[in-house]
């Protein structure tokens, strides 16, 4: 539907520069969504230390504060099934520390966004 890779918490579609943010279920990965402020608080992509200058997933967290890109918040119930929530904004990002799925200690970028009206 949006001509972007089939998995993965991070997607982005070249053809309209929008970036999907996915929170599945089956991730061990935890968004931390507040709707009452207005505010989603989500984990950057990458196994490693996370950055914007690692080869492969440097290009996706760049993409998520590119004021450019279009960022939609997707949740996923189930294999192959996404359910858009709302469109977010970037607001800013912290550096934290997190297991990857190895249980290897590692730096993960925290985005904070902002959720839009709809």
């Amino acid at each position: 539907m949006f001509g972007c890779a089939k998995q993965g918490g991070i997607r982005h579609t070249k053809k309209h520069n929008r970036v999907l943010l996915i929170d599945s279920q089956r991730s061990e990965y935890v968004d931390e969504v507040d709707r009452k402020r207005g505010f989603v608080i989500y984990n950057g992509t990458g196994e490693g230390n996370q950055s914007f200058t690692a080869k492969y997933s440097g290009a996706y967290n760049k993409k998520v504060r590119d004021a450019d890109s279009a960022l939609l918040y997707f949740r996923k119930p189930k294999p192959n099934h996404l359910v858009f929530m709302f469109p977010i904004k970037y607001i800013g990002h912290t550096y934290g520390r997190a297991r990857n799925r190895e249980g290897r200690m590692r730096r993960v970028i925290r985005f904070k966004l902002k959720i839009l009206d709809i």
